[in-house]
C-alpha cells in the first residue's frame, strides 16, 4: 500500500513541479525522491514506485495523443504527420519522465531506509 501511496504523491509532485519555471527539467527526478521517501520502502520499493509512477503518468499522455490523432485524422498529409510526432513526443516525454523518476525514487528509498 506504501508504494502506491507513494507513486500517486510523487506524481502528483511531478505534475504540479511540471508547471514551475526552472525547475520542470528536473521534476520528475523530484516528484520520484518524494515519492519514493514517503513510501520508504528502500532501494527496491523505490524502483516499484518510480515504475509505477511513470506507468500512471504514461496513461493519461498516450490516451491524450490518441485523442489528438483521432481529430486529425481528417486531415489529408498534416494530419498523419502531426498525429505521428504527437505519439513521439509523447513516448519521448513519458521515457525522459521514467527515467528520472526511477532514479529519484530510488534515491528517496534509499534515503528513508537511512533515517
Amino acid at each position: 500500500m506504501n508504494i502506491i501511496k507513494g507513486a500517486i504523491i510523487g506524481l502528483i509532485c511531478t505534475v504540479i513541479l511540471y508547471m514551475v519555471p526552472l525547475v520542470n527539467a528536473l521534476s520528475p527526478f523530484f516528484g520520484g525522491l518524494i515519492g519514493g521517501y514517503v513510501a520508504s520502502e528502500g532501494a527496491f520499493g523505490g524502483f516499484k514506485v518510480g515504475v509505477l509512477m511513470s506507468l500512471l503518468a504514461a496513461i493519461p499522455g498516450f490516451m491524450l495523443s490518441g485523442v489528438l490523432a483521432l481529430l486529425l485524422a481528417d486531415i489529408p498529409v498534416l494530419g498523419a504527420i502531426l498525429a505521428g510526432s504527437g505519439l513521439f513526443i509523447t513516448f519521448v516525454i513519458v521515457i525522459y519522465t521514467a527515467i528520472f523518476g526511477i532514479i529519484g525514487a530510488v534515491v528517496g528509498g534509499v534515503v528513508a531506509d537511512n533515517n
